[in-house]
């Protein structure tokens, strides 16, 4: 019987556990986890969970039943503190020691940390439990600033205004405009008018120089001597991959596990999923590390498969999804190196724009319009030819041009 260890009980881990068992593989999977949950979906901490609409049972990887196989053996709020790749073996945080035949790491990304003085009050989210201590302390504050004008800030800012109409919201952004990366002008300028319209406000070209509080942050003072009271600072400037377990091997570089199409390092029986992974990306032609629920849930399955013997390469299209007031936000493809853009106007609530490259679609930004994204994914895998401009006619069935 094959010995799989997984290191990470995130949605990534839980889910290669899960594609495992139900490939009915001959084997017996160690997944070790630091939180003390099973796996769970991430999306919702900065949304529904958030707003408490959801609970931790309703995150659960389905099917919950999976995690009862005799074969799989699950260790939770366990850290590994050490790994020999050339002996094949781990020592978890009880100094116990675990031998495998294959090994992957499904370990994510931690959150960047700012110098804060020790301050209460100030909170980064990217588990469960921090998302339990923004959501006990957004009731009681009345001044909230978000430090970063990523993804995740946005939609906790979406959040909380829609719960909490009169608070005084906050955005503090280093560069000149939001959404830094996976974005371009015409993403970046939807999602911004729609935060205008809701009475966000956003401090650009500004960091924060001091913050003022004896035990609790009561009040920052950016570079341009701005002043903003504060009674919750959520911090959300990006993530760094966890590779303090590898540090001194040669899978990783600086940007995280570095693995081929087939989500294998270099190393014979090593391999690497979600967060952590710098994958050879076919799709770009060049590696990147994606942080999404989709590489999660894709690189997965595609491990799965290649342990089992069915080789498969990670030929995933990059698609990323945002939930922000009432509009669902899509990005598929390449959105950045285009030709030209053909826009497809249902109304004002609803709507995709194609970026067209050699005549090509090769990515594509929807509002409120989950259908049309589906349908571009095959135009884009399929590369389908035909007359662009018909991207623009609503009255034509987009299904049509994939049959």
């Amino acid at each position: 019987m094959t010995k799989i260890i997984i290191i990470g009980a995130g949605h990534a881990g839980g889910r290669l556990s899960q594609n495992l068992i139900l490939s009915q593989y001959d084997c017996e999977i160690f997944l070790f986890g630091e939180e003390n949950y099973l796996p769970y979906e991430r999306p919702p901490l900065s949304k529904e969970f958030l707003s408490g609409e959801k609970q931790i049972e309703d995150l659960y990887l389905k099917p919950k039943l999976s995690y009862e196989n005799p074969n799989l053996k699950i260790y939770l709020k366990n850290k590994i503190k050490k790994i020999d790749l050339e002996k094949k073996k781990i020592t978890d945080s009880n100094n116990s020691s675990y031998s495998y035949d294959k090994i992957i790491f499904a370990n994510g990304a931690s959150p960047k940390k700012i110098n804060s003085n020790n301050l209460n009050g100030i909170f980064y989210l990217r588990d469960v439990k921090d998302s339990m201590k923004i959501q006990s302390k957004i009731s009681s504050s009345q001044n909230i600033v978000l430090l970063g004008a990523g993804y995740i800030n946005l939609e906790i800012a979406s959040t909380i205004r829609k719960n909490y109409p009169n608070k005084n919201i906050s955005i503090v952004e280093f560069s000149s405009y939001i959404l830094g990366r996976n974005s371009n002008i015409y993403i970046r300028n939807a999602i911004y008018n729609t935060h205008l319209k809701n009475n966000i406000h956003f401090y650009f070209n500004s960091t924060i120089k001091k913050f003022i509080g004896s035990s609790n942050v009561e009040k920052i003072i950016l570079n341009n001597e701005d002043e903003l009271l504060c009674d919750l600072l959520v911090v959300g400037i990006g993530v760094a991959p966890n590779l303090d377990l590898l540090l001194h091997t040669s899978i990783i570089n600086d940007n995280g596990i570095v693995v081929n199409e087939f989500c294998e390092t270099k190393i014979n029986d090593v391999y690497a999923i979600g967060d952590i992974c710098l994958f050879k990306s076919n799709f770009f032609d060049k590696s990147v590390r994606e942080e999404s629920w989709n590489n999660a849930e894709k690189q997965s399955f595609i491990v799965s498969q290649n342990i089992i013997g069915n080789k498969c390469q990670y030929n995933e299209i990059p698609w990323f999804w945002t939930d922000q007031f009432e509009n669902n936000f899509q990005i598929l493809g390449e959105i950045n190196e285009y030709d030209s853009i053909v826009d497809r106007f249902y109304d004002e609530k609803k709507s995709i724009k194609f970026f067209i490259k050699n005549n090509k679609v090769r990515g594509a930004f929807a509002i409120n319009n989950g259908r049309d994204i589906k349908i571009t994914k095959q135009m884009i895998l399929n590369d389908f030819d035909f007359e662009i401009s018909k991207l623009e006619d609503i009255n034509m069935n987009l299904k049509k041009i994939i049959k």
